[in-house]
């Protein structure tokens, strides 16, 4: 019997196996059988993922490969999972974090990032908190990330360059097979620019720490929230439609602790630059943090994406990009798309087709056309955003700009658009609202030191129905400014 290793790519199979191709091919995968579909889409794809793409039964190709000698494998993720749970448990248990990184090097020295991630998912699914496995993403990271300090002893050397060795190959593309303006080169390019400005910090610290330097350097270190919202926002809500969560979730988990830490540390050095000494302790940790977010992303998210969706929704990405903002890049030297241009441009054309606005929207209290009703809702200095029955997002706007919103959200389950740590509130919220426990909801806080209303409103028709739930989010700084003039 000739084993399959379905987490394998499809060029990888096929080097293994090269009587696979014609199989593949008679299954309903031609383009195998072109040269460059084989070196490009191959090493990205796998059998699992293919059958998705092409709308294939899996069970069909199973049977063709089984009658062909073949046996699909992947029986592995039980063991990996006890072996993985056993690191929490001692982790939990108070063992050091090194003892658990030098053990888990020895054991998957073989395995890919991707593979861990995977494990991790799984054991979610199976109830493991998901702060727990948040943990074992530090374990993992750390290791992978290039912290061992040069002069430390043979053992941490020795580690550091299994770890190297064995995710060498975990991005399934190099940088230099994107285009340069493909949404993850623009992101890649974001993470170079956010080393080098931790670089400064660090330059600084080491040398005359001026407080002052200091304070803006962290300041500006705040553009790492609209990084974060992207991949956030764009990248992992398509990878939960995969049914790819767990590295997701856990990054997501991370990123909050990063951007509530940063946040803490912003706002002590604002007050007075001369708290610095008593944050020093913390300025580093947090930065260490931030650099292994980098590398989990190289290695895990961005390839996990790459692998997963398509080149529509990498055109989707490409174009909310803009829309959420670049950190740390000057937009307008930044490498284009010309592909993703060429689809804007498409879908900018379609959008202003005359037909489509000519129509008129009749209410109780006049009509309007959907041209007028569009002219009038730009004007509002308000965010709305609207969740049908079905806790689907079916339409925002975005006038007033308080949080981002990607066109790539639409048609989205709610709970997919918000940190895992808030969904059992919105949850929680919108079964209330159904069950008219509660008609609204109101929040008020002050948000990057300004201060914020979001507003949360059943919305019934006539008979009583619920219909969905509309989110208004308003910035009220304006407002206050004229009432203290």
């Amino acid at each position: 019997m000739k084993e399959l290793d379905l987490k394998k790519s499809v060029a990888e199979l096929v080097r293994e196996y090269p009587e696979l191709k014609e199989i593949l091919a008679e299954i309903g995968f031609q383009d195998i059988m072109k040269p460059a579909a084989l070196k490009l889409m191959g090493r990205i794809m796998t059998l699992p993922r293919g059958a998705v793409v092409k709308g294939i039964p899996m069970e069909k190709i199973r049977a063709a490969l089984e009658a062909k000698g073949f046996v699909l494998k992947g029986a592995e993720q039980q063991a990996r999972q006890a072996m993985l749970r056993e690191y929490i448990a001692r982790l939990n248990g108070g063992e050091s974090l090194e003892s658990v990184r030098a053990d888990f090097v020895r054991h998957f020295e073989d395995v890919k990032a991707e593979e861990i991630a995977e494990a991790e998912q799984d054991l979610i699914k199976g109830g493991v908190p998901l702060k727990d496995v948040q943990r074992l993403c530090d374990v993992h990271s750390a290791l992978f990330h290039d912290c061992a300090e040069s002069g430390k002893d043979e053992e941490q050397a020795a580690l550091r360059k299994t770890a190297e060795k064995t995710h060498a190959a975990a991005a399934f593309l190099t940088a230099d097979d994107l285009p340069e303006g493909h949404p993850l080169s623009l992101l890649r390019l974001e993470n170079d620019a956010l080393v080098r400005h931790l670089d400064a910090i660090h330059h600084e610290m080491v040398g005359e720490e001026d407080a002052a330097k200091l304070t803006g350097l962290i300041a500006a270190l705040n553009a790492v929230r609209s990084h974060y919202a992207k991949k956030e926002e764009l990248l992992m809500p398509l990878l939960y439609d995969y049914g790819v969560t767990g590295p997701s979730q856990v990054m997501w988990g991370v990123d909050d602790e990063i951007k509530r830490e940063l946040g803490v540390i912003t706002k002590a050095l604002k007050a007075d630059s001369e708290n610095y000494p008593l944050y020093k302790g913390r300025i580093e940790p947090l930065c260490a943090r931030i650099r292994e977010m980098v590398f989990k992303e190289d290695r895990i998210l961005f390839p996990l994406s790459l692998r997963y969706l398509t080149q529509e929704q990498w055109f989707m990405v490409y174009r909310d990009l803009f829309e959420m903002g670049m950190a740390f890049v000057d937009v307008e030297t930044m490498p284009r798309w010309p592909e993703g241009d060429a689809w804007m441009e498409k879908q900018s054309a379609a959008d202003r087709q005359p037909e489509i606005l000519e129509g008129k929207v009749k209410l109780p209290t006049g009509e309007l056309t959907l041209r007028q009703l569009q002219g009038i809702l730009k004007l509002l200095d308000v965010d709305i955003t609207f969740i049908d029955k079905d806790d689907i997002l079916r339409y925002f706007i975005n006038e007033g700009k308080v949080f981002s919103r990607p066109l790539s959200a639409l048609g989205r389950e709610v709970y997919s658009c918000h940190p895992p740590e808030i969904i059992p509130v919105v949850r929680q919220m919108i079964l209330d609202f159904k069950a008219k426990k509660r008609t609204q909801m109101e929040i008020y806080r002050r948000i990057m030191g300004r201060p914020v209303g979001v507003r949360y409103m059943a919305v019934y028709d006539d008979d009583g129905e619920y219909m969905g739930t509309v989110e208004f989010v308003q910035d009220f700084q304006k407002a206050l400014d004229k009432f203290q003039k």
